[in-house]
Protein backbone atom coordinates (compact mmCIF):
# COMPACT_ATOMS: atom_id res chain seq x y z
CA UNK A 1 0.00 0.00 0.00
CA UNK A 2 2.47 2.19 0.71
CA UNK A 3 4.24 3.00 -2.40
CA UNK A 4 8.19 4.25 -3.48
CA UNK A 5 7.53 7.94 -4.57
CA UNK A 6 10.76 8.02 -6.20
CA UNK A 7 9.24 6.33 -9.02
CA UNK A 8 5.52 8.45 -9.29
CA UNK A 9 7.00 11.74 -9.58
CA UNK A 10 6.41 13.19 -13.28
CA UNK A 11 9.64 13.96 -15.71
CA UNK A 12 9.52 16.98 -18.04
CA UNK A 13 11.72 17.87 -20.37
CA UNK A 14 11.73 21.82 -21.72
CA UNK A 15 13.63 22.65 -25.00
CA UNK A 16 14.15 26.15 -25.01
CA UNK A 17 16.15 28.99 -24.83
CA UNK A 18 17.80 30.63 -21.93
CA UNK A 19 16.64 34.02 -20.54
CA UNK A 20 19.73 35.88 -18.66
CA UNK A 21 17.46 37.73 -16.77
CA UNK A 22 15.07 35.03 -15.51
CA UNK A 23 11.45 35.40 -16.70
CA UNK A 24 11.28 33.46 -19.42
CA UNK A 25 12.50 30.44 -21.74
CA UNK A 26 13.82 27.27 -19.70
CA UNK A 27 14.03 29.72 -16.54
CA UNK A 28 10.49 29.72 -16.61
CA UNK A 29 9.88 26.68 -17.53
CA UNK A 30 11.66 25.22 -14.68
CA UNK A 31 10.43 27.57 -12.05
CA UNK A 32 6.90 26.34 -12.89
CA UNK A 33 7.54 22.60 -13.17
CA UNK A 34 9.05 23.01 -9.25
CA UNK A 35 6.16 24.98 -8.58
CA UNK A 36 3.88 22.16 -9.56
CA UNK A 37 5.90 19.57 -8.61
CA UNK A 38 7.41 17.75 -11.48
CA UNK A 39 10.79 16.71 -12.12
CA UNK A 40 12.02 19.33 -15.24
CA UNK A 41 15.09 18.75 -17.35
CA UNK A 42 16.26 21.43 -19.79
CA UNK A 43 17.36 21.46 -23.49
CA UNK A 44 19.03 24.93 -24.14
CA UNK A 45 18.63 25.64 -28.11
CA UNK A 46 20.14 29.47 -27.67
CA UNK A 47 21.28 31.84 -25.16
CA UNK A 48 19.74 35.01 -24.89
CA UNK A 49 21.16 38.46 -23.16
CA UNK A 50 17.97 39.39 -21.67
CA UNK A 51 16.24 41.47 -19.07
CA UNK A 52 13.18 43.27 -17.95
CA UNK A 53 14.08 46.23 -20.80
CA UNK A 54 14.29 43.40 -23.58
CA UNK A 55 16.58 41.49 -25.67
CA UNK A 56 20.35 42.67 -26.16
CA UNK A 57 21.32 39.58 -28.11
CA UNK A 58 21.20 35.86 -28.68
CA UNK A 59 23.82 33.10 -29.72
CA UNK A 60 22.39 30.24 -31.02
CA UNK A 61 23.56 26.63 -30.46
CA UNK A 62 24.61 24.30 -32.86
CA UNK A 63 22.38 21.84 -33.92
CA UNK A 64 24.70 18.57 -32.82
CA UNK A 65 25.16 20.32 -29.34
CA UNK A 66 21.06 20.13 -29.15
CA UNK A 67 20.69 16.52 -30.24
CA UNK A 68 23.41 15.58 -27.55
CA UNK A 69 21.22 17.06 -24.68
CA UNK A 70 18.51 15.38 -26.04
CA UNK A 71 19.82 12.61 -25.94
CA UNK A 72 21.35 12.86 -22.63
CA UNK A 73 18.05 13.63 -20.99
CA UNK A 74 15.95 10.63 -22.78
CA UNK A 75 17.89 8.08 -22.65
CA UNK A 76 18.99 8.36 -18.76
CA UNK A 77 15.79 10.38 -17.12
CA UNK A 78 12.92 10.11 -19.94
CA UNK A 79 9.72 12.22 -19.86
CA UNK A 80 6.00 11.91 -19.68
CA UNK A 81 5.47 14.81 -21.70
CA UNK A 82 7.46 17.82 -23.37
CA UNK A 83 7.53 21.03 -24.74
CA UNK A 84 9.28 23.54 -26.72
CA UNK A 85 9.83 27.22 -26.66
CA UNK A 86 12.27 29.47 -28.32
CA UNK A 87 13.71 27.28 -31.03
CA UNK A 88 15.28 29.83 -33.14
CA UNK A 89 16.63 27.93 -36.60
CA UNK A 90 14.92 25.19 -38.87
CA UNK A 91 17.61 23.40 -37.98
CA UNK A 92 17.11 22.85 -34.73
CA UNK A 93 13.66 22.45 -35.56
CA UNK A 94 14.11 19.53 -37.37
CA UNK A 95 16.67 18.06 -34.80
CA UNK A 96 14.18 18.40 -32.03
CA UNK A 97 11.35 16.58 -34.57
CA UNK A 98 13.01 13.89 -34.92
CA UNK A 99 14.74 13.36 -31.47
CA UNK A 100 11.42 13.48 -29.87
CA UNK A 101 9.80 11.06 -33.07
CA UNK A 102 12.52 8.91 -32.19
CA UNK A 103 12.49 8.45 -28.18
CA UNK A 104 8.55 8.61 -28.36
CA UNK A 105 7.56 11.26 -25.72
CA UNK A 106 3.79 10.89 -24.53
CA UNK A 107 3.13 14.46 -25.18
CA UNK A 108 4.30 17.09 -26.46
CA UNK A 109 3.21 20.84 -26.09
CA UNK A 110 4.43 23.42 -28.93
CA UNK A 111 4.87 27.07 -27.84
CA UNK A 112 5.11 28.86 -31.13
CA UNK A 113 7.88 31.37 -29.89
CA UNK A 114 8.09 34.05 -32.75
CA UNK A 115 8.42 37.18 -31.22
CA UNK A 116 9.18 38.31 -27.70
CA UNK A 117 6.86 40.48 -25.41
CA UNK A 118 9.37 43.03 -26.14
CA UNK A 119 9.06 43.06 -29.75
CA UNK A 120 12.46 41.14 -30.23
CA UNK A 121 12.24 38.29 -32.29
CA UNK A 122 12.97 34.85 -31.27
CA UNK A 123 12.91 32.57 -34.38
CA UNK A 124 14.33 33.38 -37.56
CA UNK A 125 12.14 34.02 -40.75
CA UNK A 126 13.03 30.97 -42.16
CA UNK A 127 12.12 28.52 -39.35
CA UNK A 128 8.55 29.63 -39.37
CA UNK A 129 7.61 27.36 -41.99
CA UNK A 130 9.84 24.70 -40.40
CA UNK A 131 7.99 24.69 -37.37
CA UNK A 132 4.76 24.33 -39.01
CA UNK A 133 5.70 21.55 -40.90
CA UNK A 134 8.25 19.49 -38.68
CA UNK A 135 6.56 20.33 -35.24
CA UNK A 136 3.01 20.91 -35.61
CA UNK A 137 2.22 17.39 -36.85
CA UNK A 138 4.07 15.92 -33.71
CA UNK A 139 2.12 18.18 -31.53
CA UNK A 140 0.06 17.20 -28.79
CA UNK A 141 -1.05 21.15 -28.28
CA UNK A 142 0.24 24.07 -29.73
CA UNK A 143 -0.07 27.09 -27.46
CA UNK A 144 0.23 30.16 -29.69
CA UNK A 145 -1.23 33.59 -28.52
CA UNK A 146 -3.35 35.81 -30.70
CA UNK A 147 -0.76 37.60 -32.18
CA UNK A 148 1.25 34.47 -32.95
CA UNK A 149 -2.03 32.91 -34.39
CA UNK A 150 -2.76 35.20 -36.48
CA UNK A 151 0.98 35.27 -37.35
CA UNK A 152 0.46 31.63 -38.55
CA UNK A 153 -2.74 31.28 -40.17
CA UNK A 154 -2.19 34.40 -42.09
CA UNK A 155 -5.58 36.50 -40.43
CA UNK A 156 -6.21 39.41 -38.74
CA UNK A 157 -7.69 38.37 -35.28
CA UNK A 158 -9.65 41.22 -34.18
CA UNK A 159 -13.01 39.48 -32.89
CA UNK A 160 -14.27 36.40 -32.04
CA UNK A 161 -15.15 35.10 -35.08
CA UNK A 162 -11.86 35.30 -36.63
CA UNK A 163 -10.80 34.07 -33.50
CA UNK A 164 -12.54 30.92 -33.95
CA UNK A 165 -11.12 30.85 -38.07
CA UNK A 166 -7.72 30.99 -37.22
CA UNK A 167 -8.28 27.98 -34.53
CA UNK A 168 -9.41 26.27 -37.33
CA UNK A 169 -6.50 26.69 -39.41
CA UNK A 170 -4.43 26.03 -36.69
CA UNK A 171 -5.59 22.80 -36.85
CA UNK A 172 -5.12 21.63 -40.57
CA UNK A 173 -1.19 21.98 -39.68
CA UNK A 174 -1.66 18.70 -37.84
CA UNK A 175 -1.52 18.92 -34.18
CA UNK A 176 -4.14 17.35 -31.68
CA UNK A 177 -5.60 20.17 -30.04
CA UNK A 178 -5.00 23.63 -30.76
CA UNK A 179 -5.26 26.55 -27.79
CA UNK A 180 -4.97 30.45 -28.67
CA UNK A 181 -3.97 32.66 -25.20
CA UNK A 182 -4.83 35.65 -24.28
CA UNK A 183 -8.09 36.83 -26.36
CA UNK A 184 -9.68 39.87 -24.60
CA UNK A 185 -12.91 39.94 -24.26
CA UNK A 186 -14.38 42.70 -22.14
CA UNK A 187 -13.33 42.18 -18.37
CA UNK A 188 -12.53 38.42 -19.50
CA UNK A 189 -9.60 37.40 -20.88
CA UNK A 190 -10.12 33.57 -22.93
CA UNK A 191 -8.05 31.09 -24.03
CA UNK A 192 -10.02 29.06 -26.72
CA UNK A 193 -9.11 25.66 -26.84
CA UNK A 194 -10.21 23.40 -29.69
CA UNK A 195 -9.99 19.69 -30.79
CA UNK A 196 -11.66 19.98 -34.24
CA UNK A 197 -14.54 18.86 -33.16
CA UNK A 198 -15.53 21.49 -30.29
CA UNK A 199 -14.69 24.62 -29.41
CA UNK A 200 -14.57 25.48 -25.77
CA UNK A 201 -13.70 29.03 -24.04
CA UNK A 202 -11.70 28.53 -21.20
CA UNK A 203 -12.84 31.91 -19.64
CA UNK A 204 -10.57 34.13 -16.46
CA UNK A 205 -10.24 37.28 -15.52
CA UNK A 206 -8.89 39.77 -17.10
CA UNK A 207 -6.08 41.46 -15.79
CA UNK A 208 -4.33 45.13 -15.91
CA UNK A 209 -0.82 44.29 -14.84
CA UNK A 210 2.45 45.77 -16.28
CA UNK A 211 4.26 42.52 -15.17
CA UNK A 212 3.36 40.22 -17.93
CA UNK A 213 7.23 38.84 -19.34
CA UNK A 214 6.91 35.14 -19.75
CA UNK A 215 3.48 34.49 -19.79
CA UNK A 216 3.14 32.24 -22.57
CA UNK A 217 6.21 30.29 -21.67
CA UNK A 218 4.62 29.48 -17.88
CA UNK A 219 1.33 28.81 -19.50
CA UNK A 220 2.65 25.99 -22.33
CA UNK A 221 5.10 24.34 -19.00
CA UNK A 222 1.96 24.35 -16.68
CA UNK A 223 0.38 22.40 -19.48
CA UNK A 224 3.47 20.30 -19.76
CA UNK A 225 3.17 19.90 -16.33
CA UNK A 226 -0.32 19.03 -16.09
CA UNK A 227 -0.94 16.49 -19.20
CA UNK A 228 2.23 14.64 -17.09
CA UNK A 229 0.26 14.25 -14.43
CA UNK A 230 -2.84 12.44 -16.27
CA UNK A 231 -4.65 15.20 -16.86
CA UNK A 232 -7.09 15.16 -19.68
CA UNK A 233 -6.03 18.40 -22.08
CA UNK A 234 -9.10 20.41 -21.23
CA UNK A 235 -8.22 19.58 -17.95
CA UNK A 236 -4.73 20.77 -18.32
CA UNK A 237 -5.70 24.00 -20.26
CA UNK A 238 -7.91 24.96 -17.09
CA UNK A 239 -5.28 24.26 -14.38
CA UNK A 240 -2.46 26.37 -17.10
CA UNK A 241 -5.08 29.60 -17.40
CA UNK A 242 -5.51 29.25 -13.57
CA UNK A 243 -2.11 28.99 -12.31
CA UNK A 244 -0.79 32.09 -15.15
CA UNK A 245 -4.23 34.03 -13.68
CA UNK A 246 -2.50 33.77 -9.76
CA UNK A 247 0.93 34.31 -11.25
CA UNK A 248 0.04 37.54 -12.92
CA UNK A 249 -2.28 38.75 -9.78
CA UNK A 250 0.89 38.76 -7.44
CA UNK A 251 3.48 39.57 -9.30
CA UNK A 252 6.17 41.81 -8.27
CA UNK A 253 8.52 44.23 -9.78
CA UNK A 254 11.86 43.04 -10.95
CA UNK A 255 14.31 45.19 -12.99
CA UNK A 256 13.73 48.59 -14.84
CA UNK A 257 10.72 47.69 -17.21
CA UNK A 258 8.33 44.55 -17.84
CA UNK A 259 9.09 41.64 -14.96
CA UNK A 260 8.17 38.59 -14.69
CA UNK A 261 5.05 37.08 -13.03
CA UNK A 262 5.58 35.60 -10.00
CA UNK A 263 5.73 31.59 -10.71
CA UNK A 264 5.67 30.83 -6.74
CA UNK A 265 2.53 32.64 -5.71
CA UNK A 266 0.61 29.92 -4.72
CA UNK A 267 3.02 29.44 -2.16
CA UNK A 268 4.42 33.01 -1.61
CA UNK A 269 2.33 34.50 -0.33
CA UNK A 270 -0.07 31.82 -0.83
CA UNK A 271 -2.64 33.84 -0.17
CA UNK A 272 -5.34 31.40 0.97
CA UNK A 273 -8.68 33.79 1.10
CA UNK A 274 -8.24 34.18 -2.59
CA UNK A 275 -10.18 31.23 -3.88
CA UNK A 276 -8.11 30.64 -7.00
CA UNK A 277 -4.82 30.31 -4.76
CA UNK A 278 -6.71 27.55 -3.47
CA UNK A 279 -7.47 26.18 -6.61
CA UNK A 280 -4.27 26.21 -7.91
CA UNK A 281 -2.64 24.21 -4.85
CA UNK A 282 -5.72 21.50 -4.09
CA UNK A 283 -5.30 20.90 -8.08
CA UNK A 284 -1.37 20.72 -8.12
CA UNK A 285 -1.42 18.65 -4.57
CA UNK A 286 -4.51 16.35 -5.64
CA UNK A 287 -2.74 15.43 -9.33
CA UNK A 288 0.87 14.95 -7.69
CA UNK A 289 0.16 11.30 -7.97
CA UNK A 290 2.39 9.95 -4.91
CA UNK A 291 -0.55 9.22 -2.40
CA UNK A 292 -0.44 5.75 -0.66
CA UNK A 293 -2.74 3.36 -2.17
CA UNK A 294 -5.92 1.96 -0.27
CA UNK A 295 -6.55 -1.42 -1.93
CA UNK A 296 -5.56 -4.24 -2.57
CA UNK A 297 -9.51 -4.38 -1.35
CA UNK A 298 -11.43 -6.01 0.44
CA UNK A 299 -10.05 -4.06 3.27
CA UNK A 300 -10.73 -3.41 6.74
CA UNK A 301 -10.61 -0.08 8.25
CA UNK A 302 -10.56 0.40 12.21
CA UNK A 303 -11.08 3.23 13.67
CA UNK A 304 -9.35 3.65 17.20
CA UNK A 305 -11.93 5.79 19.38
CA UNK A 306 -11.20 7.03 22.53
CA UNK A 307 -14.41 6.54 23.82
CA UNK A 308 -14.41 2.64 23.33
CA UNK A 309 -10.63 1.81 24.40
CA UNK A 310 -11.98 1.17 27.94
CA UNK A 311 -8.66 2.11 29.15
CA UNK A 312 -6.31 -0.25 26.87
CA UNK A 313 -3.50 1.11 25.39
CA UNK A 314 -3.44 3.04 22.00
CA UNK A 315 -0.07 1.52 21.02
CA UNK A 316 -1.03 -2.24 21.66
CA UNK A 317 -4.72 -2.15 20.35
CA UNK A 318 -2.98 -0.84 17.01
CA UNK A 319 -0.51 -3.43 16.92
CA UNK A 320 -3.77 -6.07 17.90
CA UNK A 321 -5.52 -4.63 14.86
CA UNK A 322 -2.86 -4.82 12.30
CA UNK A 323 -1.91 -8.42 13.64
CA UNK A 324 -6.00 -9.47 13.03
CA UNK A 325 -5.43 -7.73 9.23
CA UNK A 326 -6.47 -4.24 9.60
CA UNK A 327 -4.84 -2.55 6.51
CA UNK A 328 -6.20 1.03 7.78
CA UNK A 329 -5.99 2.70 11.00
CA UNK A 330 -7.84 5.85 11.96
CA UNK A 331 -7.52 7.81 15.13
CA UNK A 332 -10.37 9.46 16.02
CA UNK A 333 -10.82 11.12 19.57
CA UNK A 334 -13.31 14.30 20.11
CA UNK A 335 -12.21 15.37 23.60
CA UNK A 336 -8.54 15.83 23.69
CA UNK A 337 -6.18 18.50 23.53
CA UNK A 338 -3.94 18.82 20.34
CA UNK A 339 -0.63 18.12 21.75
CA UNK A 340 -1.97 15.10 23.01
CA UNK A 341 -3.23 13.81 19.80
CA UNK A 342 -0.12 14.51 18.15
CA UNK A 343 1.82 12.66 20.35
CA UNK A 344 -0.43 9.38 20.32
CA UNK A 345 -0.44 10.07 16.62
CA UNK A 346 2.86 9.73 15.68
CA UNK A 347 3.06 6.30 18.19
CA UNK A 348 0.15 4.95 16.03
CA UNK A 349 1.92 6.23 12.54
CA UNK A 350 5.03 4.48 13.46
CA UNK A 351 3.56 1.02 14.22
CA UNK A 352 1.52 1.86 10.94
CA UNK A 353 4.64 2.36 8.81
CA UNK A 354 6.34 -0.64 10.43
CA UNK A 355 3.52 -2.48 9.01
CA UNK A 356 2.75 -1.24 5.71
CA UNK A 357 -0.24 -0.12 6.93
CA UNK A 358 -2.69 3.75 6.19
CA UNK A 359 -2.74 5.67 9.19
CA UNK A 360 -5.38 8.32 9.15
CA UNK A 361 -6.64 10.79 11.68
CA UNK A 362 -10.36 12.03 11.93
CA UNK A 363 -11.61 15.53 11.73
CA UNK A 364 -7.90 16.89 12.73
CA UNK A 365 -6.16 18.36 9.75
CA UNK A 366 -3.75 20.23 12.53
CA UNK A 367 -3.02 16.38 13.93
CA UNK A 368 -2.48 14.75 10.85
CA UNK A 369 -0.23 17.34 9.58
CA UNK A 370 1.99 17.77 12.67
CA UNK A 371 2.04 13.88 13.06
CA UNK A 372 2.61 12.90 9.35
CA UNK A 373 -0.43 11.30 9.45
CA UNK A 374 -1.16 9.54 5.48
CA UNK A 375 -4.05 11.71 5.65
CA UNK A 376 -7.50 12.79 7.12
CA UNK A 377 -10.85 11.75 7.02
CA UNK A 378 -13.68 14.49 8.00
CA UNK A 379 -17.27 14.64 8.01
CA UNK A 380 -20.36 17.08 6.10
CA UNK A 381 -19.67 20.12 8.74
CA UNK A 382 -15.98 19.82 8.32
CA UNK A 383 -13.76 22.10 6.06
CA UNK A 384 -14.22 21.09 2.89
CA UNK A 385 -11.66 18.78 1.18
CA UNK A 386 -10.03 21.23 -1.08
CA UNK A 387 -9.12 23.40 1.70
CA UNK A 388 -7.99 19.84 3.75
CA UNK A 389 -5.95 19.09 0.81
CA UNK A 390 -4.14 22.69 0.70
CA UNK A 391 -3.10 22.66 4.20
CA UNK A 392 -2.17 18.87 4.27
CA UNK A 393 0.06 19.19 1.05
CA UNK A 394 0.43 16.74 -2.12
CA UNK A 395 0.96 12.81 -1.18
CA UNK A 396 -2.07 12.91 1.51
CA UNK A 397 -5.29 10.70 1.29
CA UNK A 398 -8.76 12.79 1.92
CA UNK A 399 -11.39 10.71 3.03
CA UNK A 400 -14.88 12.12 3.41
CA UNK A 401 -18.32 11.02 5.09
CA UNK A 402 -21.64 10.43 3.02
CA UNK A 403 -24.97 9.13 3.86
CA UNK A 404 -26.50 9.49 0.65
CA UNK A 405 -25.75 9.94 -2.94
CA UNK A 406 -25.49 13.90 -3.52
CA UNK A 407 -23.47 13.68 -0.92
CA UNK A 408 -20.82 11.16 -1.70
CA UNK A 409 -20.66 12.73 -5.69
CA UNK A 410 -20.06 16.01 -4.06
CA UNK A 411 -17.35 14.74 -1.87
CA UNK A 412 -15.72 13.19 -5.43
CA UNK A 413 -16.18 16.27 -7.47
CA UNK A 414 -14.27 18.00 -4.16
CA UNK A 415 -11.77 16.35 -4.06
CA UNK A 416 -11.98 13.20 -1.37
CA UNK A 417 -10.03 10.06 -2.44
CA UNK A 418 -12.21 7.66 -1.09
CA UNK A 419 -16.08 7.69 0.72
CA UNK A 420 -17.08 6.57 4.13
CA UNK A 421 -20.29 5.91 3.53
CA UNK A 422 -22.89 4.88 5.93
CA UNK A 423 -24.43 4.59 8.05
CA UNK A 424 -25.52 1.29 6.79
CA UNK A 425 -27.32 -0.89 9.36
CA UNK A 426 -28.42 0.33 12.67
CA UNK A 427 -25.48 1.90 14.98
CA UNK A 428 -25.33 3.13 18.57
CA UNK A 429 -21.74 3.56 18.19
CA UNK A 430 -22.18 7.51 16.76
CA UNK A 431 -25.39 9.42 17.00
CA UNK A 432 -26.19 9.09 13.00
CA UNK A 433 -28.70 11.94 11.92
CA UNK A 434 -29.55 9.44 8.68
CA UNK A 435 -31.29 6.72 8.76
CA UNK A 436 -29.42 3.52 7.64
CA UNK A 437 -29.17 3.01 4.24
CA UNK A 438 -28.65 -0.91 4.01
CA UNK A 439 -27.04 -2.47 1.20
CA UNK A 440 -28.99 -1.40 -2.04
CA UNK A 441 -28.17 2.44 -1.48
CA UNK A 442 -24.11 1.24 -0.53
CA UNK A 443 -24.78 -0.46 -4.09
CA UNK A 444 -26.25 2.74 -6.11
CA UNK A 445 -23.50 4.77 -5.09
CA UNK A 446 -20.37 2.45 -5.60
CA UNK A 447 -22.07 2.29 -8.60
CA UNK A 448 -22.12 6.24 -9.35
CA UNK A 449 -18.89 7.44 -8.09
CA UNK A 450 -15.27 6.87 -8.91
CA UNK A 451 -13.14 6.03 -5.84
CA UNK A 452 -13.69 3.78 -3.07
CA UNK A 453 -16.82 3.18 -1.19
CA UNK A 454 -16.02 1.94 2.64
CA UNK A 455 -18.94 0.65 4.16
CA UNK A 456 -19.44 1.59 8.25
CA UNK A 457 -22.51 1.91 10.67
CA UNK A 458 -23.24 -1.50 12.79
CA UNK A 459 -20.97 -3.62 10.61
CA UNK A 460 -20.22 -7.34 12.38
CA UNK A 461 -18.70 -10.13 10.40
CA UNK A 462 -21.64 -11.49 10.14
CA UNK A 463 -23.95 -8.85 7.76
CA UNK A 464 -20.52 -8.10 5.97
CA UNK A 465 -21.23 -9.96 2.90
CA UNK A 466 -24.03 -8.32 1.46
CA UNK A 467 -21.68 -4.83 1.45
CA UNK A 468 -19.53 -6.66 -0.45
CA UNK A 469 -22.18 -7.83 -2.80
CA UNK A 470 -22.99 -4.31 -2.89
CA UNK A 471 -19.11 -3.69 -4.21
CA UNK A 472 -18.04 -1.84 -1.01
CA UNK A 473 -13.99 -1.47 -1.07
CA UNK A 474 -13.77 -2.69 2.86
CA UNK A 475 -15.61 -1.89 5.77
CA UNK A 476 -14.93 0.28 8.40
CA UNK A 477 -15.41 -0.65 12.37
CA UNK A 478 -14.96 0.13 15.65
CA UNK A 479 -17.13 -1.70 18.10
CA UNK A 480 -17.30 -4.80 16.39
CA UNK A 481 -13.25 -4.81 17.27
CA UNK A 482 -12.42 -2.57 20.03
CA UNK A 483 -15.40 -3.91 22.01
CA UNK A 484 -13.88 -7.69 21.93
CA UNK A 485 -12.07 -8.78 24.43
CA UNK A 486 -9.29 -9.64 22.04
CA UNK A 487 -9.60 -7.38 19.04
CA UNK A 488 -6.76 -8.81 17.12
CA UNK A 489 -9.26 -12.04 16.65
CA UNK A 490 -12.34 -9.71 16.40
CA UNK A 491 -10.33 -8.08 13.00
CA UNK A 492 -9.20 -11.48 11.61
CA UNK A 493 -12.90 -12.74 11.90
CA UNK A 494 -13.62 -9.90 9.38
CA UNK A 495 -10.36 -10.67 7.15
CA UNK A 496 -11.67 -14.17 6.90
CA UNK A 497 -15.14 -13.29 5.69
CA UNK A 498 -13.22 -11.46 3.43
CA UNK A 499 -11.79 -14.60 1.92
CA UNK A 500 -14.16 -16.38 2.15
CA UNK A 501 -16.40 -14.00 -0.06
CA UNK A 502 -13.05 -13.31 -2.30
CA UNK A 503 -13.05 -17.31 -2.76
CA UNK A 504 -16.60 -17.93 -3.43
CA UNK A 505 -16.89 -14.95 -6.43
CA UNK A 506 -13.78 -15.75 -7.88
CA UNK A 507 -15.73 -20.04 -8.23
Amino acid sequence: MLRDRQHLVKKVVTVAGSDSGGGAGIQADLKTFAALGVYGASVITAVTAQNTLGVQAIAGLEPEFVARQLDSVLTDIGADAAKTGMLYTAEVIEVVAEKLKFYRVPYLVVDPVIVATSGDRLLTPEAEQSLQEKLFPLATVITPNVAEAGAISGLTINDKEMLYRAAEELKKMGPEYVVITGFRDGDHCIDLFYDGLQFHEVRGEYLEVHHTHGTGCTFSSALTAFLAMGASPLEAVAFAKNFVTVGLRYAYSVGKGRGPLNHMASFFPGSWEDPLVLDVREGVFRNWGCKPELGPFPALYVIIDGQFCRGKDYAELTEAVIRGGARVVQLREKEQEAKWMVEKARVIRDICRKHGVLFIVNDRVDVAAAAGADGVHIGQEDVSPQVVRTILGPGKIVGVSAANLEEALAAVEAGADYIGFGPVYPTKTKDCKAAPSGPPILAEVVKKVSVPVFAIGGITPENTPPLLEAGAAGVAVISAVLGSPDPARAAREFVNVFAAYHGSSSK
